[in-house]
């Protein structure tokens, strides 16, 4: 979704993925798209105003070194809740349920302006093998979705 926004609200998207993902990172909005694999992303990119971190540890720390001065970095990855390095908490992000930007991004998904990519789905009964990456999934992207049977309630 972060690409997706960003683009939609006027943003140049740089992205860095795997060589395999490349295409379709371009295809939801990124204007550049680097491999990661390929090199330190750091030779390419310089002077952005916005780093979105997902990863966190020494990736997060590199991308410090493309910021402008005064750029923002924003971690959502899981280590920035922990650590006690004030300049990774001061980058963490919390989300807080905002029933305005929920009911936006509804609309966004109904009419097809911002798009969602299941790349597995499996059954509650599954869940821990899904958590911990042991389920194949059908595209290399995208989120593994527990699927819920709802029980009806008689009476």
């Amino acid at each position: 979704f972060a690409v997706q926004l960003a683009h939609r609200h006027g943003a140049h998207v740089t992205a860095t993925t795997s060589a395999a993902t490349m295409p379709f990172v371009q295809s939801i909005g990124a204007d550049v798209v680097i491999d990661y694999r390929a090199g330190d992303f750091r030779q390419q990119v310089r002077e952005v105003d916005v780093v979105f971190d997902t990863v966190g540890g020494e990736t997060r720390q590199r991308s410090c070194d493309v910021l402008k001065p005064g750029g923002m970095l924003i971690s959502i990855a899981a280590d920035g809740e922990v650590t006690t390095d004030p300049a990774v908490r001061a980058a963490y992000f919390i989300v807080e349920p905002s029933q305005a930007q929920l009911m936006e991004i509804g609309r966004m998904l109904d009419a097809g302006m911002l798009r969602t990519f299941v790349k597995a789905a499996v059954p509650l009964e599954e869940a821990a093998a899904a958590y911990a990456g042991m389920v194949e999934s059908r595209l290399g992207y995208g989120k593994t979705v527990i699927a819920v049977r709802v029980v009806g309630t008689s009476g």
